[in-house]
């Protein structure tokens, strides 16, 4: 059997993809991964990375050409490292994702179930409504975009996956710093003052553009060059002066307009700051909240507890049938932000929680009473076991747990299993066309005995 060298040229038939969008072959019983390759492709690849258990693959040439192989819309696809699966048509997209899913469940939580429906996207260009932005350079010459890949080599672009307001607000303040010789932050050295441009725009079209410093700038030509973007409804300046990539500091003030820009799903109204989470893709969005709630099955006389609740989103809409809301978030200002919000649309019957989860879990009980339905909607990392413990110990009859990684929900819904919890149901939503990123939302029920 050969051994396979660095620089080797190999020919391999590609039957996957990983979670990254890489196509995954087999060269000798070795996995080879090949960025830009997909499943049913017969491609040449150049071994450029080589480990005892795997390599990696540049593409070189495809003989066998998939059906769903399209050309990609980004003029920057082969560079950037944001979206992975342009070159794959938007029904393989979805095919994919679908089966992901399933395989998680069975492979990660033992849980047999059919590749789950998934909610496509009616708009597969402009659909982002937020944007972060790193900038690099030097005074004069600052440049803004995305990272490619694993790594720290800016790829300089107008996204079209974003809305074009976001780029607007990015060109904008890169005029400005050019103009008037800002330099750009210095990751290595920390040194240079524009470290990111950050900007999102509401479904009814008002945009609040963001600029994270590490040091004072002139507010008020920043806010004579952001005025001339359409729609714009506020400046933010975020001062982070903290080493390394972490984007934002903890001191943040309204240069321009206000400090919010406000959002709207189904007929509730929602005022997000610039630290505010909120989902990038408003018309999926309100999808996957309908598909929450309709799962939630919530009636007049049950007591919701909406864990990782940000500004309160799923617990309000949820308020409208509860008898009682409560939600609790880690993040102090997303709390304060929720109690705007219920204020906001005149919700009297949620409160909320700022703290641990699982910490917070008892304090909630002892307010609102034990909660007949539990609303989860972690981060990527999924729940801790100790969370998912104490929520099974206090015997909800319906959990709905919305997840951006099917691994760490099936992880976490094989936990439940264990715990007296069936999966009953599952659909996914595609908040993110051309990434290989895909929402769920999971209906769980107790066992009766």
């Amino acid at each position: 059997m050969d051994m396979l060298k660095k620089n080797d040229l190999v020919e391999i038939t590609i039957d996957d993809l990983t979670v990254e969008g890489a196509g995954i072959g087999r060269h000798n019983g070795m996995a080879v991964f090949v960025p830009r390759a997909l499943p049913g492709e017969t491609v040449v690849a150049k071994i450029i990375k080589l480990t005892k258990s795997y390599a990696v693959g540049r593409l070189m040439n495809i003989s066998r050409v998939s059906q769903d192989r399209v050309q990609p819309f980004c003029e920057v696809f082969n560079a950037c490292g944001g979206c992975t699966l342009q070159h794959l048509s938007y029904a393989g997209q979805l095919r994919y994702k679908s089966r992901y899913v399933q395989q998680c469940m069975a492979r990660i939580g033992g849980i047999e179930i059919e590749p789950p429906e998934i909610e496509p996207c009616e708009n597969l260009r402009g659909y982002r409504n937020k944007a972060s932005f790193p900038v690099t350079g030097e005074a004069g010459h600052a440049r803004a975009g995305f990272f490619a890949l694993r790594s720290h080599n800016l790829v300089e672009c107008d996204c079209p996956i974003q809305q074009p307001a976001i780029n607007e607000v990015k060109n904008a303040v890169i005029r400005w710093a050019n103009k008037y010789r800002v330099p750009p932050y210095n990751e290595t050295e920390h040194s240079g003052v524009l470290r990111h441009i950050v900007a999102r725009q509401s479904s009814a079209g008002g945009v609040m553009a963001g600029v994270v410093v590490r040091d004072r700038i002139d507010d008020k030509t920043l806010v004579d060059t952001l005025k001339d973007v359409p729609c714009i409804e506020s400046v933010v300046v975020n001062v982070n002066r903290k080493k390394g990539n972490v984007r934002l500091g903890d001191d943040t003030r309204v240069i321009y307009g206000r400090d919010h820009i406000t959002e709207e799903y189904d007929g509730l109204k929602f005022r997000a700051s610039l630290q505010s989470f909120l989902q990038v893709n408003h018309a999926q969005a309100e999808k996957l909240y309908r598909i929450a709630m309709d799962y939630a099955d919530i009636t007049p006389d049950d007591v919701v507890f909406d864990l990782f609740c940000g500004i309160g989103t799923m617990s309000l809409l949820a308020a409208r049938y509860a008898r009682k809301v409560l939600g609790i978030e880690y993040e102090p200002s997303a709390v304060r932000n929720a109690e705007e919000n219920a204020q906001l649309n005149g919700i009297a019957n949620a409160q909320f929680l700022a703290g641990d989860a699982g910490e917070m879990l008892k304090k909630g009980i002892d307010i609102a009473g034990a909660p007949d339905i539990v609303i989860l909607d972690p981060p990527r990392k999924g729940c801790d076991a100790a969370l998912i413990e104490s929520i099974a110990a206090v015997s909800p009859k319906r959990v709905v747990y919305v997840s951006c990684n099917p691994a760490t929900l099936a992880r976490d819904t094989a936990l439940f299993t264990k715990l007296g919890y069936k999966v009953e149901r599952l659909r996914c939503v595609d908040m993110f066309p051309h990434t290989t990123h895909v929402e769920c939302v999971t209906l769980m029920s107790r066992v009766e005995e």
